[in-house]
């Protein structure tokens, strides 16, 4: 009996030829078949997010009195494909300038329903370079502000000049003071730094009408000091007139004198561009753009406005030089007398 149905099991499992699994086979099948469905999902996902997005180099954010941000960051892009999308941070996005790894501009395009969205046409790039202005991360409550930002990399962060930190939710992994201005190299994550500007600052952002006064002041004060060393001058010429044959020229330094505070007079100038005016004077009459930067802690793009603006009134002109911007003063009249 034993052996019989044996045997008759045999005959039901190689039935009509075909070859049936066993249960404890089939049970391992059905376990492994959910397993290489999931990994079949996570590629699928990745190929996508990896050219929509890529993954960034650096990223750096500065603030600035003012309560703005500049945000510059570094990106890879696959060359293969045509265009990629990037999230930016804040939500008001302005002076755009996207490059890539050779200087060229990148045409962009901000996504429909989306402020800071953006699709970027990367030609083949294998870098791309953003850099741009926002008002959107910082927070003011009265004199204490705060800066609030969730990065998904370490960042550096370098705080405005002569501002006190007097609040971070989060340790630094390096920090530096150069300047009166702190630099500061953070963990990814979310990160709040809470902040005040000293009375220097406080001043130059939050009392401009004190500041406006001044600087009448200042012009006041200067256009009285030209009339006086004109009228020395024109004592000391007349007293030695019967001496000169030829009346001489004026000097290119009384010339630049003369045509700066002419400048600093005009209301039509902006104060802040009087500045830059007043800076490429002392310098020569000349500057590169970069120094210009440099001495007013502004973005480039920020500068770049600037320097343009001053263009098209006539009062500068922009010479390419060691592929930078040399900024040269080209309102100097000339007076003959």
């Amino acid at each position: 009996m034993n052996q019989e149905s044996v045997l008759c099991r045999r005959q039901e499992y190689s039935t009509g030829g075909r070859m049936l699994l066993s249960p404890t086979a089939a049970l391992t099948t059905m376990a492994l078949v959910p397993v290489a469905v999931f990994v079949l999902v996570l590629l699928a996902i990745s190929v996508p997010l990896q050219h929509s997005f890529g993954s960034n180099r650096t990223l750096d954010f500065s603030l600035f009195p003012d309560g703005s941000t500049h945000v510059f960051y570094e990106i890879e892009s696959n060359p293969l494909y045509p265009d990629a999308q990037v999230v930016l941070f804040g939500d008001s996005i302005e002076n755009l300038v996207v490059e890539d790894e050779r200087g060229f501009l990148l045409t962009t395009e901000k996504l429909e329903g989306n402020s800071n969205i953006f699709e970027i046409e990367t030609l083949g790039a294998s870098s791309i370079l953003i850099n741009y202005d926002t008002s959107s991360l910082v927070s003011k409550n009265g004199k204490v502000w705060s800066f609030t930002i969730h990065a998904t990399t370490e960042f550096t962060l370098h705080m405005p000049e002569n501002s006190v930190i007097v609040g971070m939710s989060t340790f630094p992994i390096d920090m530096n003071d150069d300047s009166n201005r702190a630099t500061m190299f953070l963990p990814n994550g979310p990160v709040e730094i809470t902040y005040f500007l000293t009375i220097a600052e406080s001043a130059q952002t939050e009392s401009v009408s004190e500041t406006e006064d001044s600087s009448q002041y200042l012009l006041i004060t200067g256009a009285i000091a030209i009339i006086a060393v004109v009228t020395a001058g024109i004592i000391f010429k007349s007293r030695k007139k019967s001496n000169i044959t030829v009346p001489a020229k004026p000097t290119q330094e009384t010339e630049n004198q003369y045509n700066l505070e002419s400048i600093m007079s005009d209301d039509d100038i902006r104060e802040d561009d009087k500045e830059i005016i007043r800076f490429i004077h002392e310098n020569g009459g000349e500057a590169l753009e970069s120094e210009l930067r440099k001495k007013f802690l502004q973005p480039r793009t920020t500068m770049w406005r600037a320097v343009k603006r001053l263009e098209r009134q006539g009062k500068i002109e922009i010479i390419k030089k060691d592929q930078q911007n040399l900024v040269k003063l080209t309102n100097l009249e000339t007076r003959h007398e």
